[in-house]
């Protein structure tokens, strides 16, 4: 039988890294120079490690797509990153169309991982602070984790597994249902 692992997806912007926020609404950063790295995500994710978690990264970045910012930047982004993290996978669409597979809402980042990984969506978690994070998680009935940011967007009728109000929030929440 082949052994399926447990991990936790995290978004990029607004979870790892410090969003560029204009009229209430959350922007990934355009410069190497401006992606700044929240306090403490390297601590948080050994929490996950030492729970045995996989940490896979997925991330929407049309703004490549749009041509407002080049793929070495993201690659120098991902590359300090995981440094940081020492993250198990990375995967990012840089498609600006609503109709991509791998662009989130739709799960198909996810899904790739789950199949490059063998991945037990049963044990595993998203945490997002956008909606179309948790809409990708529900679409393949992962557990989900909404980091509220305050951002102004519109909500969706579909509900997270836990609602927090920080990333160290989302690991204690995940600690504590991995037991």
């Amino acid at each position: 039988m082949v052994k399926k692992f447990k991990a936790v997806f995290l978004d990029r912007d607004g979870v790892l890294n410090v969003p560029k926020i204009t009229k209430g609404k959350s922007f990934a950063p355009l410069t190497f120079n401006q992606f700044k790295l929240y306090p403490k995500i390297d601590q948080y994710c050994q929490k996950l490690k030492d729970k045995g978690f996989k940490i896979i990264v997925i991330t929407n970045q049309p703004d490549v797509g749009k041509g407002m910012i080049d793929k070495n930047e993201i690659f120098k982004m991902h590359k300090k990153l995981n440094k940081k993290i020492n993250y198990d996978d990375l995967f990012c669409s840089y498609s600006n169309s609503k109709n991509s597979f791998l662009k989130k809402p739709n799960p198909g980042m996810i899904i790739k991982a789950v199949k490059k990984h063998k991945i037990n969506l049963q044990k595993s978690f998203l945490i997002g602070d956008r909606w179309v994070d948790i809409k990708a998680a529900e679409a393949v009935n992962c557990k989900s984790i909404f980091i509220d940011r305050s951002y102004k967007e519109k909500t969706m009728s579909f509900r997270p597994t836990k609602i927090v109000k920080s990333f160290g929030s989302a690991i204690k929440y995940i600690e504590k249902k991995s037991n």
